[in-house]
């Protein structure tokens, strides 16, 4: 269970309701809140909630979450570039590397550095522990083992994030793509071009 969803579940348990019918196929969920800013993050935390139970109807498979399948798939991506001759494991290990930006980014979001949080889930991870993520409980740059701390996240959401990145990285590196940017606004320039290119005289008139 996602944090997202126990938060929604937490938003169900501890506002009333009144259910009139068992059979009814909708739901009406009554948030109260003290300020519209919170409104807005409880508003996103059951619409997240909501999202997460219709993934999990679709496809029941989770993967370890807080940034353990990101390093996990970036050390076996980096031992895969090990193998390759020439200049291809480098493109390989770029993309291993890549892969760490996501549990470095939320270490980082939680105000501990990012940098000794990779550093602490690679050593974690080389060392046999596949679920080793980061604990953003702790104020200080810490491990934890998220299939015991049951931080889950849902397969699909890995598999199309990884599907939409590594698509658009593929469009920005293909040679036959090019990226149309809208002109910005402003006044059109002149088409016969600057003021010294062509000098129109007046007729004199005696």
């Amino acid at each position: 269970m996602t944090n997202a969803l126990r938060l929604w579940v937490a938003i169900v348990l501890s506002n009333r309701f009144r259910l009139d019918s068992n059979e009814s196929p909708i739901s009406t969920v009554v948030i109260r809140g003290s300020t519209d800013n919170y409104m807005d993050d409880i508003e996103r935390a059951v619409d997240d909630g909501v999202n997460t139970f219709k993934g999990l109807c679709r496809d029941g498979r989770l993967v370890a979450g807080g940034g353990a399948c990101e390093m996990e798939l970036s050390r076996r991506v980096a031992s895969f570039g090990e193998t390759l001759p020439g200049m291809e494991q480098y493109a390989v290990k770029k993309f291993a590397e890549a892969l760490t930006h996501a549990p470095r980014q939320l270490a980082e979001n939680s105000g501990v550095k990012g940098r000794e949080v990779v550093a602490m889930l690679t050593a974690a991870h080389e060392e046999g522990r596949a679920s080793a993520a980061f604990d953003i409980d702790s104020d200080k740059p810490a491990v934890v083992d998220a299939a015991e701390a049951q931080i889950l996240d849902l397969l699909l959401v890995k598999l199309w994030g990884l599907k939409y990145a590594v698509g658009a990285a593929c469009t920005v590196l293909r040679v036959d793509q090019i990226i149309m940017a809208k002109k910005a606004g402003g006044p059109k320039a002149r088409p016969g071009g600057g003021p010294m290119d062509t000098q129109v005289r007046s007729p004199i008139y005696n």
